[in-house]
């Protein structure tokens, strides 16, 4: 990761705090993800890994601060979207970060199942703030929304962070084995979800065929 980049000045700077500062910052940061702007919250969450293995927050601190932020930015856009529905969208900065095409596709997505979609997400970075602010929108309840989008997050949060912690100043390898990392989950995800597609259309399949059975023959 370059660090003229905007995302590696974040990380550069979020790395550089300590104690309080620096667990409001990742905070902040993870909550302004949520809100669809362009950082990697995977950088955001390396850093809090980094900020543990120096020693200048805790662990569980970095975790539980990594579930906060994550959580707290996706049920902000959630509410706002099901509070204010599609008159956000003509919202100047929401315009601008929530692209017609990013809408429709999320939508898309959302209407085929709402759960699995909730789930995945997590793991696709540009579509789920669309995703969750269409989840809003469209009125999904919150309870599936925040089951399904924390049930996600005590995965790639803990992930994200004691990667960084347990490889520590190891930048360079860090971001690769990411790459890597964010594969291989992108690869289960879709096996995962062509199987809960083909199970539902095999159990649609089956509820329509006809029952075959005795034809009792009346007299």
């Amino acid at each position: 990761m370059e660090s003229g980049t905007f995302a590696g000045k974040v990380f550069v700077f979020v790395t550089g705090l300590t104690g309080f500062n620096a667990y409001a910052a990742i905070l902040a940061v993870l909550f302004a993800c949520g809100l669809g702007v362009p950082i990697p919250e995977d950088i955001t969450l390396f850093a809090a890994g980094l900020l543990a293995y120096k020693g200048q927050i805790s662990l569980t601190g970095a975790v539980l601060v990594g579930l906060a932020g994550v959580l707290v930015g996706d049920t902000f856009i959630y509410t706002i979207g099901r509070i204010f529905g599609r008159r956000v969208l003509t919202w100047p900065v929401f315009r601008r970060l929530f692209t017609q095409t990013r809408m429709e596709k999320a939508e898309r997505r959302i209407q085929r199942n709402a759960r699995i979609i909730c789930f995945t997400s997590r793991f696709a970075p540009g579509l789920r703030a669309p995703i969750y602010l269409t989840s809003g929108i469209l009125r999904i309840p919150f309870s599936t929304f925040f089951t399904m989008d924390a049930l996600a997050a005590l995965i790639s949060v803990p992930v994200w962070v004691y990667l960084a912690y347990f490889l520590g100043d190891k930048i360079e390898q860090l971001f690769e084995i990411a790459k890597t990392a964010k594969l291989g989950i992108g690869i289960i995800l879709v096996v995962l979800l062509a199987f809960f597609i083909f199970h539902k259309l095999r159990k649609r399949f089956l509820n329509k065929a006809p029952v075959r059975g005795k034809i009792t023959k009346v007299q």
